[in-house]
């Protein structure tokens, strides 16, 4: 989920805000939705022609992105699961908003808010097993407590038995530290004895231009082996990390499902640890009306999946 991290929370507090998250994508995602390209179910480990079709767009096309609850939504490359007034296609690209809540809206002790912003989340609605995913995109305000996202999901439809599809690579920035951005990976096991939320995630500096407000490239480079992380087209890696060392107490934690896009900015008040995360609670009385996460563009280059490890 986009929106996870972090051992550094209390594990009650984010596990409150995961359970809400898949009852909204639950809730959002009506019959149409199951018309999108799914991923035929195998095992882990069973990639044996991994799939990965190029992709590129600045956004040009209102068609290009449709709402879930749109007829015929997924003939779209991309599905809105939150509803039509938080994003649009503008001649600057796709913008995702997030926008205060009606009413008063008051924190507790604990830094949660009563109520939460609406932000968007869309998908798309094609998959890879492996490629190099970059999203260029810039928030409009450095907004303690506001996430903005960009992942690569897990597309998996059917779960095969005795497994468990949530895996997920992450590019996020946080509204308390605009001069940086974080890298993640949740690959969870049944044989868990508590999720490791976090246990991956690493911070980095931008390089130049050192605010998610400027306009920045994040690539997600994976295959069966690695992940890497590009900032802004560079040849090396910000971070790489080997399967051989995702191991937690002897259960790997190695994304091996097929993945597809995830773009979404939202308000991290709803948990202590979120809102700590983040820098929330958001004060909406000093906050803009809206904050908009602006995508220029979005590529998928397949490379990497003819490549030796």
């Amino acid at each position: 989920m986009s929106l996870l991290v972090l051992n550094r929370f209390s594990l009650c507090s984010f596990l409150f805000v995961f359970v809400s998250y898949l009852l909204y994508s639950a809730s959002a995602r009506p019959a149409e939705l199951n018309q999108v390209e799914h991923p035929p179910s195998r095992p882990r480990n069973a990639l044996l022609s991994p799939h990965c079709e190029p992709y590129s767009t600045t956004f040009s096309d209102p068609s290009m992105v449709s709402n879930a609850n749109d007829p015929n939504s997924a003939a779209s490359r991309f599905v809105a699961l939150s509803p039509p007034d938080t994003y649009a296609i503008t001649s600057d690209g796709l913008q995702l908003y997030l926008k205060r809540p009606e009413g008063e809206v008051s924190s507790d002790k604990d830094g949660v808010n009563n109520k939460l912003g609406e932000g968007a989340t869309i998908n798309s609605t094609f998959y890879a097993d492996c490629g190099k995913a970059t999203f260029e995109f810039s928030v409009s305000k450095c907004v303690p407590g506001v996430v903005g996202a960009t992942i690569m999901i897990d597309a998996t439809e059917d779960c095969p038995r005795g497994d468990v599809c949530a895996d997920e690579i992450d590019v996020e920035v946080v509204g308390k530290d605009p001069a940086q951005w974080q890298s993640n990976v949740f690959a969870p096991s049944k044989a868990d004895p508590e999720p490791h939320f976090g246990h991956f995630s690493e911070t980095h500096n931008f390089n130049q231009n050192p605010s998610f407000r400027s306009l920045h490239k994040y690539s997600i480079e994976w295959n069966s082996e690695k992940i890497n992380w590009y900032l802004d087209g560079q040849d090396t890696p910000a971070r790489t990390l080997l399967r051989k060392n995702t191991y937690i107490d002897g259960v790997e934690h190695f994304p091996t499902h097929p993945l597809r896009m995830q773009m979404g900015i939202w308000d991290g008040s709803g948990a202590h640890g979120t809102s700590s995360w983040s820098g929330g609670p958001i004060d909406w009385n000093s906050a803009p009306e809206r904050i908009v996460m602006t995508l220029r563009s979005v590529t998928l280059d397949c490379s990497i999946c003819h490549q030796s490890s």
